[in-house]
């Protein structure tokens, strides 16, 4: 039986992207089954969350990170990798919103985005994210060069805020 494991790209990625395709790789040669779940980053994260199997791992980089977080917190599961989560706390509403409409205009168009914009900065602002109160096991990274970052339990050395070999690295160790 292959162990499952799900990967969520950061904000605006999809694991067609060749670092994704790197880490899946990476996975599948230790044996894991690797489910890509691509978010609409177009929709607020809240919506969707989906049940994964109890001995599954999901591991989310950045938004991804917090969509996994929420997964993790509906539906126990064997471990969550939690890699550069996003410090949503710190963001204020209207930055997100902002950010939002901006980054989806373009695909939308301005009128539907200003509408999505505001809902997914809202969605963003009413989760609470409480490491202390999940029940599952879980790890967080963060790339040596961030900086506002919430805490982690491992530091990739020479990583930024983007999904490195060495950050491929450290999560197979981690799995």
């Amino acid at each position: 039986m292959k162990k499952n494991i799900y990967i969520i790209p950061g904000l605006g990625e999809s694991c067609d992207l060749l670092r994704y395709k790197k880490l899946v790789k990476a996975l599948q040669i230790n044996g894991y089954e690797v489910n890509c779940v691509n978010p609409d980053w177009y929709n607020p994260l809240s919506k969707q969350v989906f049940r994964v199997e109890k001995d599954a791992v999901v591991c989310g980089f950045s938004f991804g990170a917090v969509l996994a977080y929420l997964i993790a917190k509906k539906y126990p599961c064997r471990k969550v990798i939690l890699a550069s989560i996003s410090p949503i706390h710190k963001f204020s509403f209207k930055e997100l919103e902002k950010d939002f409409r901006r980054d989806i205009a373009p695909k939308l168009g301005k009128e539907l985005a200003q509408k999505r914009g505001t809902e997914m900065a809202k969605d963003i602002k009413n989760i609470k994210i409480s490491l202390k109160s999940l029940k599952t096991p879980f790890v967080t990274l963060a790339g040596e060069k961030e900086t506002e970052i919430m805490p982690a339990d491992f530091i990739v050395p020479q990583a930024k805020h983007i999904m490195t070999d060495k950050y491929i690295n450290c999560i197979q160790k981690l799995v």
